[in-house]
Parts: structure tokens; C-alpha cells; sequence
């Protein structure tokens, strides 16, 4: 064989040895994308070994979920593992009746708390007809799946005490020497167990709890955590004042790269058991950009927000209200004319096409005085 021959051969060999490894080294890689669906909360994890878990699945708006359904499209996705079901607000499980009927689906893991919302039965009548295994997981399961580990920190096995949001499924993720806390909407009360009941926990990347609210994140909970990458799941313009400046500030303060899906689109991180990288679809020179000041903050802007008088208002006020357009804007106006006054918020409720999940996202802004 003469020389030109085995240089070649040599070359080709080297090349079809560096391109498997380069694959080998890629295909250990972990992913997880925080997926971009507005105000609320949808989280692919794709485990390096093959296996798709769904954390959450986004608002019921069919906007929302086929987004979602795309995304994951786009992503080649066939089948989900899991689907882990934080907790039943409707910004967390909307989406899921359409995801389960566009994708195969292995089990369902759930918290197990009870909400009275339509959206919720829709989504327990859907895990029925498609006969998926159902569990609720408790403080202390573990999951092994191909090449991860899932630790489930929360709720233990009594759910009375807590509201829908405390009640949510926490768990880290490990891989390697790295872990990943899942945080649901969880509030101060339950970091600060989770802190007792887990002195050492530490978390490289985080699910910033409730979408940035002032009501998670403590300091201690920043603070003992130590994470470098924090992610905040939340919708531009939103009702709520999410995120809060304050809360971006504690995670910076201690070190935390904050991104954000309103600012920055879909969030990718991929991890290969000791170091990360984030992706992001749209990089911010300002991650503090539509955060909402401390109203105790001296430097906040000193603002006063009416409440909407639901026994007087005209339809195109009661359009502000999150989800109400004309037509629900009238038979408000309709309900109470044959009615007489609301007597109660809640009443409101028995007008067409008032959910519990749009009274939840706006009691606090009506009034019936």
C-alpha cells in the first residue's frame, strides 16, 4: 500500500474517531428548556439518555398549548416520560389535555391537591381516557430515570395545610455533581421548611418559585441555596407585578446569572454533569426591564391602583379585567340588570364564563362597594 494511501486512511480514521467522540460527548449532554408561554409556567427536560419529561404545560389558552405542542415538535420530541404536574393552577396545567393528545404519554406524576376548577377536571377526565399511570409523589421518593436522579422534597404526605401554590411538588433534578431545583409556585412558608428539613441543600440552577413573586425567595432561601443560573417562568405585562425587582436583586446578590423568559424567549440550559451554558433566544442588556419595584422601596414610584366597582361599571372598564371581553363584559351587565347588585365577589362567578381561574387572577382588583 503506498504512502498517500495510508495517510489517507490514517486521516479518515482520526476524523471518524474525533466525530464519535464529539457525538458520545453530546448525546451525555442534559437539556433542559424552559419554554417560553407567557404567564406561566412549561419545562422540558431531556435527559441524556433519551428519556422526555414535561414539567408543567403552560395557561389553557389554545394559544398556549400550541406553542408548546410546536416547541416541542421542533425539538423532535415524540414521547413523554413524564409529565410532572406541580400544582393544579391553570397557568400550570392548561395545556395539558392538548399535550396529552398530541404526544404519547408514560405516566403522570401529580401533587395530589384538589382544586374545583374545570380545567383541572378536564385534565384528571383526560389522564382517564388515555389510561396513564397516575402517582402523586411524596417528601423523600426517588426516580431514577436513565441518567438522572429526582428527589422529591415536598409535599409530605398531608396536603391539608397548605393552599394550591404550597402545595406544589418540589424536587431536584441531579446529574452528575449537579442539581436543579423545581420549585412550582411555592412560598415563603415551605422554603423555610424545605431549609430545616434539608440544611444542606444547594441548587446550581434554579425554577425561581412563583414566577418572581415577592411572596417566595427569601433571602435565606437565596441565600443558603448559592445558585448560579436562576430562571424566572413569567409573561410581559402581566397582572401580577412579576417579576419584583427586589427578588431579582437577592438572586444576583448572591451570584446568580437571572434570566427571564419575557425578556429573553426560550431559555436553554445544557449541562453535562459539571458545567453549564445557557441559550437564549433573545439576550437583555437590562434583566431588571418591567420589574416591579417594592411598594416599601422610597424610590418606588408612589402609584394608586382603583378597584373595579363590578355593580357599576360599563363594559369597556370591565374589559380590563383579565380573560373579559365584550360578550362576557355583557352578560355582567346582563346578570346583574336581572339579578340586582352583586352581594358578593364570588357571585360573580355564576355568570357565563367566569371560571374560578379568571376570579383568582383578578378578586383583588374588584370591588362591589
Amino acid at each position: 500500500m503506498d504512502k498517500k494511501k495510508i495517510v489517507f486512511l490514517a486521516l479518515t480514521a482520526v476524523l471518524l474517531l474525533l466525530f464519535s467522540l464529539t457525538f458520545n460527548i453530546t448525546a451525555q449532554n442534559l437539556k433542559i428548556h424552559f419554554i417560553d408561554v407567557g404567564q406561566g409556567d412549561s419545562i422540558l427536560i431531556e435527559e441524556p439518555g433519551g428519556h422526555n419529561i414535561l414539567v408543567d404545560g403552560g395557561d389553557r389558552a389554545d394559544i398556549i398549548a400550541a406553542q408548546i405542542i410546536n416547541y416541542l415538535k421542533d425539538q423532535k420530541i415524540k414521547k413523554l416520560d413524564y409529565i410532572i404536574s406541580t400544582h393544579p393552577h391553570a397557568d400550570h396545567i392548561g395545556g395539558l389535555v392538548d399535550i396529552m393528545d398530541s404526544f404519547e404519554v408514560g405516566s403522570v406524576l401529580d401533587s395530589g391537591k384538589i382544586h374545583s376548577s374545570k380545567t383541572y377536571e378536564n385534565y384528571l377526565i383526560k389522564i382517564d381516557q388515555e389510561n396513564i399511570s397516575f402517582d402523586t409523589p411524596r417528601q423523600g421518593d426517588k426516580f431514577k430515570i436513565g441518567e438522572v436522579e429526582i428527589h422529591f422534597l415536598h409535599p409530605d404526605q398531608s396536603l391539608d395545610q397548605y393552599d394550591l401554590n404550597n402545595s406544589s411538588l418540589v424536587f431536584v433534578l441531579k446529574y452528575g455533581q449537579q442539581n436543579f431545583l423545581f420549585t412550582g409556585d411555592i412560598e415563603k412558608e415551605v422554603e423555610k421548611e424545605l431549609l430545616t428539613e434539608n440544611p444542606k441543600l444547594k441548587a446550581d440552577i434554579i425554577k425561581v418559585p412563583h414566577h418572581g413573586s415577592d411572596t417566595s425567595s427569601s433571602a435565606a432561601w437565596v441565600k443558603s441555596l448559592e445558585p448560579k443560573t436562576a430562571v424566572i417562568q413569567v409573561g410581559g405585562d402581566n397582572s401580577y407585578g412579576h417579576p419584583k425587582s427586589k427578588i431579582i436583586k437577592l438572586y444576583q446578590t448572591e451570584g446568580a446569572n437571572v434570566f427571564r423568559n419575557d425578556l429573553n424567549g426560550n431559555i436553554v440550559i445544557t449541562a453535562d454533569g459539571r458545567n453549564h451554558t445557557v441559550k437564549v433566544d433573545r439576550s437583555s442588556d437590562n434583566i431588571m426591564v418591567g420589574a416591579e419595584l417594592d411598594s416599601k422601596n422610597d424610590n418606588a414610584p408612589k402609584t394608586e391602583t382603583a378597584l373595579i366597582n363590578i355593580n357599576s361599571a360599563e363594559a369597556a372598564v370591565l374589559e380590563k379585567l383579565w380573560g373579559i371581553g365584550p360578550a362576557t363584559a355583557k352578560k355582567i351587565i346582563k346578570y346583574r340588570n336581572s339579578h340586582g347588585p352583586f352581594k358578593k365577589l364570588e357571585e360573580i362567578k355564576n355568570v357565563d364564563g367566569i371560571d374560578d381561574y379568571k376570579f383568582e387572577r383578578w378578586q383583588d382588583k374588584i370591588t362591589i362597594n
